[in-house]
């Protein structure tokens, strides 16, 4: 009987914390410290050139500026012009392979290896 009445306090408390979670999470999204979305503010683009250290493109309104970012500074480097910014996407160098091909891949060697023993 004590075995029951501590697994239904467990699940209870259990219970209790996800509720506090759900609700204090829809509380900070809707008191705005989380920002998400923003009309005349845009990252372009993003390069790190040290750890913690990033060079970036921000979109203000119409115009567009590189700043320094850093753990505890944000620094304003120049401003740009938009005919200096080169907007197409770049692929990368490597391609991507969804990762259902990669398990069915190493599923197809597991199953190769296991006939050969």
């Amino acid at each position: 009987m004590q075995d029951i009445l501590q697994l239904l306090t467990v699940i209870a408390v259990f219970v209790l914390v996800l509720a506090a979670t759900r609700y204090a999470t829809k509380w900070i999204a809707k008191s705005g410290a989380i920002q998400t979305h923003s009309a005349n503010i845009k990252v372009i683009e993003t390069f790190k050139i040290a750890p913690n250290k990033y060079i970036q493109i921000v979109q203000l309104g119409t115009k567009y500026y590189s700043i320094g970012v850093t753990k505890d500074t944000i620094t304003f480097l120049t401003s740009l012009e938009e005919e200096q910014l080169d907007f197409t996407e770049r692929a990368s160098a490597e391609p991507q392979i969804p990762f259902k091909e990669i398990l069915n891949r190493l599923n197809k060697a597991g199953k190769k290896e296991k006939r050969e023993k």
